[in-house]
């Protein structure tokens, strides 16, 4: 038989507050007391100093019984800095209806993780559909973010708040290679315009800066006024992805857009949510395949590179920690290879004189001739000669 324990600390999400549950020593008015702290602090604070008194050697116990609701709500409160923090939340929600939120944390078994895994893959996409218009089977991106979620908590409730026994083991899918794609100058120029038609008054200009800059989705819908520096011709970005700040440079085009903004220029430069129907409409109109929002930074990078760009200042403009993260748009299109492999074709071959001219080594001097002339079947000499 397991020993009483006399002093639980846990959350209550009916109150919002922590609780210390204590058993009080025999004798006493009441049996059992319960104390509300507004902090886990307080609460694990007020249970060490009346340990003692209740004879209780051990440092106080964590609820080992906390629930996924319970285990959630405490997560997403410590982790409210994330920039992931609203994509965490429709996760949690997500897992929690499937686990079910009064499920306890310790019952979510390595088995019942992979049963979940199974349905996932065998689940189709809402909105994705496949060449036969049926849904498409999940990405592994799509299956692998809420499980990544769920073995952050479980391994912060075994680690940090010692209320999990035991982690379960959970296998990632492997995910491919990141994709990479830009649009041609046609495809470009047809986006545009279909945003330009758009009903949605900012989606031209949101396009063209995410184009021109190579700025995520969020940074280019959280740009203010504030650090829009348009006397140095900077964007400033203070909340990114790697959680350094930095400065993009705008191309003419995007100087020009900012500067014809209307008065007054206070706040976020476009003070609304991403319009993604209004995107999506563009894109079907414009007739451009398989091209999401944030391949406009792909298509930056790419041509960044495709017209000579050098890679530390790609790196630096997109904000990557390491200029490894940034050789994946070290590519170039296919017609741009071939120009490349055109620049690059030899012009002249060595090619042995005509005549008697013989050095001093005895052999005959070489002579250079045009690769163009050689495919005609004439050396430079019979060049010369029929010119004269």
């Amino acid at each position: 038989m397991k020993p009483k324990r006399l002093i639980v600390v846990r959350f209550r999400k009916d109150r919002g507050k922590w609780e210390v549950d204590r058993w009080n020593p025999p004798g006493s008015e009441t049996a059992r007391s319960r104390t509300v702290f507004d902090t886990e602090e307080e609460a694990l604070t007020c249970a060490a100093e009346i340990a003692p008194t209740l004879g209780a050697a051990a440092p106080p116990v964590r609820d080992q019984h906390i629930t996924l609701e319970q285990a959630f709500t405490r997560y997403l409160e410590a982790t409210a800095r994330k920039r992931s923090h609203a994509q965490d939340e429709r996760m949690a929600g997500h897992l929690k209806a499937h686990f079910g939120p009064s499920t306890r944390l310790r019952d979510i078994t390595a088995n019942k993780i992979a049963q979940y895994k199974e349905q996932r893959l065998a689940a189709g996409s809402v909105r994705r559909k496949n060449e036969h218009g049926r849904p498409a089977p999940l990405s592994a991106a799509s299956i692998n973010r809420p499980l990544a979620l769920l073995r952050s908590l479980l391994r912060t409730a075994h680690r940090t708040w010692e209320v999990l026994p035991k982690m379960p083991v959970i296998t990632l899918e492997k995910e491919p290679e990141g994709r990479v794609r830009w649009l041609e100058p046609d495809e470009e120029a047809r986006l545009l315009a279909a945003s330009a038609k758009s009903q949605n008054a900012h989606l031209l200009a949101i396009v063209t800066v995410a184009l021109e800059t190579g700025m995520r989705q969020e940074e280019v819908l959280a740009a203010s006024w504030e650090r829009i520096d348009l006397s140095r011709g900077v964007i400033r970005l203070e909340r990114t992805k790697s959680g350094r700040r930095r400065e993009v440079p705008m191309r003419q085009v995007v100087y020009d857009l900012l500067a014809a903004r209307p008065e007054p220029r206070t706040g976020r430069v476009w003070p609304i949510a991403f319009p993604r129907a209004a995107w999506e409409h563009a894109v079907a109109e414009a007739q451009v395949e398989d091209f999401t929002f944030h391949d406009c930074r792909h298509h930056f990078a790419s041509w960044f590179m495709m017209r000579g760009g050098k890679l530390q200042a790609l790196q630096a403009i997109l904000g990557h920690r390491s200029l490894a993260m940034t050789t994946r748009y070290a590519h170039l299109s296919p017609d741009h290879i071939r120009g490349e492999m055109l620049k690059t074709e030899r012009r002249a071959v060595p090619e042995p004189n005509v005549g008697t001219n013989v050095g001093v080594t005895g052999r005959g001097d070489s002579q250079v001739v045009d690769s163009a002339e050689e495919r005609r079947g004439s050396s430079v000499v019979e060049q010369l000669i029929r010119n004269q």
